[in-house]
């Protein structure tokens, strides 16, 4: 039976009763959970203003709750894109009165899936400038927006109401206090340069203003202390250790405590300060007096470091310690079973926020002080990040800058303070440098260095080598190919993009395409790979590998380059060169890897040899390939691999490693430590070269011989 019209107009009437009261419902639980709700603060270039918990110094936005009461986010959104509000949505986070959210933008990835912050907010989206942002309530409306202005790094967009223009600032998570510095205003001068000095002696400074100095390292600016009269300049190494004490310093290696104090330097920082409050830059110089310090940077190059302690030093942010990294994560680690030398732990983390300004200077044997200069430093490494004596990265502060220009022939831009890795490190120290420079003369690009000593905000910090760093820079400086044009590719199981455009990948995987797909004893096969591929540096890349006999190497610790574009030059034909680095598990390391190995099909710690090797089993299934590899090799076990010549290197290194490394293991591993130890440890590589040559020989013929075929 049909409704009456009274009846349809009834029920249409308290339908549009309904609908107002949900609507205005609606606009109510708005109203109390979210139109208070803003965007207060936007990072997009977030280098080192805060990171995440596990270390992640992720760009962010913060979300502001001004109002009395809590707001539930369920169903709240973030979004870049106008067509795309829910791009983002939030479950089960709350605001409290008064309040804030710091909601990360993309999720890091450098341990996987295992390693995050579980209290913390990862979007799917990333932020830039020029950008859009939106924050939408549970009903899809758009309840604030802002777009992201040229922004630089560190710099935030702050507001203080939905909708709000914004001011680009400091964030309000940068805790310290930042000095004003001008460069109008004269350093304070000192009355003695750095260097090496026989007996204490007064140092007066000088300045047109008011002088504060610290002689221990620490930043002038917050723990400056006023100058008012001479310091006395001393031989510091018999006072209490102030870096060398503090730990943990690794996660997966037994921290060793000096017995007594460690040889010293005296650091003097000082700044001038104006009445007005503003400082001056830096004077910053390093004394080492006395015999003790003198002998034991004897014949040698000496590295003087200084930077902020806190900055290497402080469970937060030092880069140098495990740190609170490793504190939020170690439970995690535990239960997953994971290696904890990969684990997230300060010196694990990566990225410009995890970078330190230092004044770098270099001393030569003589005492002179060569170098003088502000650069930038970084934990170096993978596995040896987690070693207690660890590696830097060293990069210029300007963008056109080098590091000690000159020092080494050919070096690039950035140079490494590199140990033997967990390796080598209190063994010899040099096996990756001396393979080096047996392979100098290679058609392979391979890491040149020198021995060095260095001490750490005045205390004495171990042996090292001053080596070159496999970047672009270091191509060009190497090839004269220009390192914008430079395709630079670092293989550690997966490839890896080491030079400026993602898309250069794309030109590796090309190679690796090919290799999967054809057949390389077929000669028009072979030939192709030949134009894509230079062969002699293939062939004294895999000859160098083999001999050495690196258990590392292949899966991982592999390099190739090639010019991008196509030149004059004959090193930008666009083919892809070999590269030589990490060459530490080698020359005998390993017990079960003497002379004797047969490194083409044994070896690796992977069970990834030689003849598993992409490219290399490939190149040998042709006849051409065989024969000049077995030429190949044969040469250079007659010259270069010949013990006849690398007997002499070997002496040359053991003398110049041989006081350093015996000050270096008392200082970080066994205070009993010899010389005669130290010895022993350099015959085990002596006898792997007495003997590899004449086993390595008879392993070639039989697999690349005629008999091997």
């Amino acid at each position: 039976m049909a409704r009456s019209a009274d009846t349809r107009r009834t029920a249409l009437i308290a339908f549009l009763f309904l609908l107002l009261a949900v609507t205005f419902s609606g606009t109510i639980l708005s109203n109390k959970n979210g139109n208070d709700l803003y965007i207060s603060e936007v990072c997009p270039h977030n280098e080192n203003v805060i990171h995440d918990s596990v270390g992640f110094y992720q760009d962010y936005i913060v979300l502001t709750n001004p109002s009395d009461h809590m707001i539930d986010l369920e169903g709240y959104g973030l979004s870049d894109k106008r067509s795309e509000l829910r791009e983002f949505v939030f479950s089960g986070s709350v605001i409290q009165p008064l309040g804030t959210l710091v909601v990360w933008t993309d999720y890091p990835s450098q341990f996987g899936d295992g390693y995050y912050d579980e209290d913390a907010i990862y979007t799917d989206f990333k932020i830039s400038d020029h950008e859009y942002l939106y924050l939408t309530d549970p009903y899809g409306r758009v309840i604030d927006s802002l777009r992201i202005p040229n922004m630089s790094s560190n710099e935030v967009l702050l507001r203080d109401k939905p909708n709000a223009r914004g001011s680009v600032g400091t964030s309000g998570f940068i805790k310290k206090s930042t000095p004003v510095v001008s460069k109008d205003i004269e350093p304070p001068r000192m009355s003695a340069d750095s260097g090496f000095y026989e007996h204490p002696f007064e140092l007066s400074m000088s300045g047109k203003y008011d002088v504060y100095y610290t002689d221990d390292g620490s930043n002038p600016y917050l723990y400056g202390k006023p100058y008012e009269g001479q310091i006395q300049i001393i031989d510091r190494s018999n006072l209490p250790d102030i870096y060398s004490v503090l730990g943990p310093v690794s996660a997966a290696y037994e921290q060793f405590y000096p017995d007594k104090p460690v040889a010293k330097s005296t650091i003097i920082r000082a700044v001038s300060q104006r009445d007005d409050g503003t400082f001056s830059e830096e004077s910053v110089a390093t004394f080492f007096v006395g015999k003790e310090v003198r002998d034991i940077c004897s014949d040698s190059y000496i590295v003087s470091m200084v930077s902020d302690p806190d900055g290497l030093f402080s469970d937060y942010d030092g880069i140098y310690m495990s740190g609170i990294t490793w504190e939020l994560n170690s439970e995690k680690v535990a239960s997953m079973g994971a290696d904890p030398v990969y684990a997230p732990a300060n010196y694990n983390m990566r990225g410009k926020g995890w970078r330190r300004g230092a004044k770098l200077m270099l001393f030569d044997p003589d005492g002179n002080c060569l170098y003088d200069e502000d650069d930038i430093v970084s934990i170096r490494g993978k596995s040896s990040r987690a070693v207690v004596q660890k590696g830097f990265n060293i990069r210029p502060q300007t963008d056109d800058g080098t590091v000690f220009n000159g020092l080494i022939d050919g070096a690039g831009d950035i140079l490494m303070l590199r140990t033997g890795s967990a390796e080598d490190v209190f063994l010899t120290n040099f096996r990756d440098a001396l393979n080096a420079r047996i392979a100098d003369n290679l058609k392979v690009g391979a890491q040149r260095s020198l021995c060095c000593q260095m001490f750490l905000n005045g205390e004495y910090w171990g042996c090292y080598s001053l080596q070159e760093h496999l970047d672009t820079s270091f191509i060009e400086a190497r090839y004269n190919v220009s390192a914008e044009n430079v395709n630079l590719i670092k293989i550690d199981g997966e490839p890896e993009v080491l030079s400026e455009l993602t898309s250069d990948l794309n030109m590796y995987q090309d190679v690796e395409r090919f290799l999967a797909e054809h057949d390389l004893s077929v000669d028009a096969d072979y030939k192709q790979f030949c134009d894509m591929v230079d062969i002699d540096s293939a062939i004294d890349y895999y000859c160098a590998e083999i001999f050495f006999a690196n258990d590392d190497a292949y899966l991982g610790n592999k390099a190739l380059w090639r010019a991008r574009n196509v030149g004059p030059n004959p090193y930008e034909d666009g083919k892809w060169r070999f590269l030589l680095f990490d060459l530490d598990n080698t020359d005998g390391y390993a017990p079960n890897a003497g002379a004797d190995i047969d490194s083409f099909i044994d070896g690796s710690y992977a069970g990834y040899n030689a003849t598993d090797d992409l490219f290399f089993s490939g190149l040998i299934k042709n006849s051409d390939f065989r024969q000049r590899f077995r030429e190949r090799f044969e040469e250079l076990l007659a010259n270069d691999f010949s013990y006849e010549t690398i007997e002499k290197i070997i002496d040359e290194f053991e003398n110049r490693y041989e006081e350093p490394m015996v000050s270096s293991v008392r200082r970080f591993h066994d205070a009993e430590f010899t010389e005669k130890q130290y010895h022993e440890n350099v015959r085990v590589v002596r006898e792997f070269f007495r003997e590899r040559g004449r086993y390595i020989g008879g392993y070639l013929e039989l697999h690349m011989g005629e008999s091997g075929r």
